[in-house]
C-alpha cells in the first residue's frame, strides 16, 4: 500500500477531509463536463510523470533572456547604421543647398531672358 496515493485510497485522511475532497472532485467533474473537457484532464497519478513547472520555466526564461539580448544587440546595430545614414544625409543636404540656390538663380535668369520682348511685331 506504500505505492498508493493517500488521497486516492483515503488511508490516513480524516473523514471530513475525504468528504471535502470527494465534493471538490464532483464539482470539478461537473465543471469539466460543462466546458467540454470531461475525460481530457489527467488524473493525479499522471501528473507525477510531467515535467515540473519550475524546470520548464527556467528553460523558457533562459530562451527569452537570450532572445531579448539578441534583439538588443540588433537594435544597437540598427542605431549605429541609422547614425551613419543620418550623417550621410547631413552631408548630402549641405551639398544640395548651394546647388538648389544656383538652380533657382539660373531659372530666374532663363525667365528674364525668355521673357524679353522680341521686338515690334
Amino acid at each position: 500500500m506504500a505505492d498508493h496515493d493517500p488521497i486516492e485510497t483515503g488511508v490516513g485522511i480524516p473523514r471530513p477531509v475525504r468528504d471535502l475532497i470527494d465534493e471538490l472532485r464532483a464539482v470539478t467533474g461537473q465543471l469539466a463536463g460543462l466546458t467540454g473537457l470531461a475525460g481530457s484532464l489527467p488524473g493525479a497519478h499522471a501528473l507525477g510523470s510531467l515535467p515540473r513547472p519550475a524546470a520548464l520555466s527556467a528553460g523558457q526564461l533562459k530562451a527569452v533572456t537570450s532572445t531579448v539580448a539578441a534583439q538588443r544587440r540588433s537594435i544597437e546595430a540598427m542605431q549605429a547604421q541609422l547614425q551613419a545614414f543620418d550623417e550621410q544625409l547631413t552631408v548630402l543636404e549641405k551639398i544640395l543647398e548651394p546647388l538648389t540656390e544656383w538652380t533657382t538663380a539660373w531659372a530666374d535668369l532663363e525667365k528674364k531672358v525668355v521673357g524679353l520682348p522680341s521686338g515690334p511685331g
